[in-house]
C-alpha cells in the first residue's frame, strides 16, 4: 500500500491551525462571527533609532481578527527577554538605558480570547552617547514673600532627552552674567526635577538671575537656557483701616497701605474671612498707596478682613503680602 506523504509547509500550516483552534475558550468574546481564528505574530520588527540611551522600534501592524495590542520585551540577553509594556501602536520606545549595552526586543500580539501570539522577530541596539541634551526652555522665576517665608520659584519645562540625568541652576545678580562650568562659582544647585524653591541667602529687594543647564548620564552638558529673573519685595504695611477698628458707616471707605520698592502693581482683597472667601478684590496701579472701595455694599456690625499684595511680574500673581487687618462697620 503506498504511503501518503503531505508536505511539510502544509504539516506545519495544519499544526499552526490545530493550535490557534485548539487555544480559543468556547466562553471567548470577540468582534468577530468565530473563535476559529489564526493567531498572526508581529511582523518586520526593526530599530528606527538608537542613541542616548533610547532606543525607538517599529513593526508591521497586525490586522486580524480579535487583535487587541502589543506585548514588548526586552533584555541583555536574547533567550531571556523580559516584558516591559503593552502598546496599541505598532511602535514602541524605551529610554533610560545604558550606553554601552546592547538590548534585544520582540513584540508579541494579543488577541481577544486572552491568546498571545508567537513572538516577532529579534532586533537588537547600542543606544550609545551621542548628542548632549537640548537646551531648557520656559524658565519663569516668581518671587515670593507671605506666610510660607521668603523665595523665589523656579520652574522651567522638563526636557525630552531619554538619557537625562538632571540639571544645573545657576544664579547671579546681574542680566549679564554666565554660568561658570569650570569653576562652579554661580552653581546653586543641582535637582532632578524642573522646579526649585530658591531660600538660599535670599535678600529682600534685590534682583536674582537664573540660568539653567540640563545634563546626561555622560554629564555632557546642554547650552544654559535664556535667563528669567525676578526679586523679593518687601510686604506692605496695611494704615488704614487699622486691625481690630470700627469704621463710621458714613465715612468714605478708603483703605490705605504703604508702598513697597520695586513693586509694579498692588492687589487689593476684601473678605468675610481671615483664611479667605474673597469677596473683591482689584488691582491697583504702582503709585498708588490707596484703594477708594467701590464693591458691592458692606452691612454694618459685621466683621471684614482686608490685605494687600505686591507684584513685580503678572499683576494678578502676588509676590509679596501683608498681614489681614479686620474691621466693622458701626451706625
Amino acid at each position: 500500500m503506498a504511503r501518503r506523504v503531505i508536505s511539510r509547509p502544509l504539516l506545519a500550516l495544519a499544526a499552526f491551525l490545530l493550535i490557534s483552534i485548539s487555544g480559543c475558550s468556547k466562553e471567548s468574546s470577540i468582534p468577530t462571527s468565530s473563535d476559529n481564528f489564526i493567531i498572526f505574530p508581529p511582523t518586520d520588527l526593526f530599530v528606527l533609532s538608537a542613541h542616548d540611551a533610547g532606543i525607538f522600534v517599529e513593526w508591521s501592524p497586525v490586522a486580524a481578527a480579535g487583535f487587541l495590542y502589543y506585548n514588548v520585551y526586552m533584555g541583555t540577553d536574547s533567550t531571556k527577554l523580559n516584558f516591559i509594556s503593552e502598546t496599541s501602536n505598532n511602535y514602541f520606545y524605551v529610554d533610560s538605558l545604558n550606553y554601552t549595552t546592547t538590548y534585544f526586543i520582540h513584540v508579541t500580539a494579543v488577541y481577544a480570547n486572552g491568546i498571545e501570539s508567537p513572538p516577532s522577530n529579534f532586533a537588537s541596539a547600542k543606544p550609545v552617547n551621542v548628542y548632549a541634551p537640548v537646551q531648557p526652555i520656559g524658565l519663569t522665576v516668581q518671587g515670593h514673600n507671605d506666610a510660607s517665608g521668603k523665595y523665589l520659584s523656579v520652574i522651567w519645562t522638563s526636557n525630552p532627552d531619554g538619557d537625562l540625568a538632571g540639571y544645573e541652576v545657576y544664579r547671579g545678580t546681574a542680566s549679564s552674567f554666565q554660568p561658570d562650568t569650570l569653576r562652579f562659582t554661580n552653581l546653586l544647585t543641582t535637582v532632578t526635577t524642573n522646579f526649585l524653591k530658591d531660600t538660599s541667602n535670599i535678600q529682600v529687594g534685590r534682583e536674582y538671575y537664573y540660568k539653567i543647564i540640563a545634563f546626561d548620564f555622560a554629564h555632557w552638558r546642554s547650552i544654559p537656557s535664556e535667563p528669567d529673573s525676578d526679586m523679593v519685595l518687601q510686604q506692605p504695611t496695611l494704615i488704614y483701616p487699622a486691625n481690630d477698628s470700627a469704621v463710621n458707616y458714613m465715612d468714605n471707605l478708603v483703605f490705605q497701605f504703604n508702598q513697597v520698592p520695586g513693586a509694579s502693581g498692588y492687589i487689593f482683597y476684601l473678605s468675610s474671612s481671615a483664611g479667605g472667601g474673597d469677596i473683591y478684590t482689584a488691582n491697583i496701579p504702582a503709585n498708588q498707596n490707596n484703594y477708594a472701595y467701590s464693591g458691592a455694599a458692606i452691612s454694618t456690625g459685621e466683621l471684614y478682613y482686608w490685605h494687600v499684595a505686591a507684584t513685580t511680574k503678572d499683576p494678578n500673581t502676588p509676590n509679596s503680602v501683608s498681614n489681614v487687618f479686620s474691621f466693622a462697620f458701626t451706625q
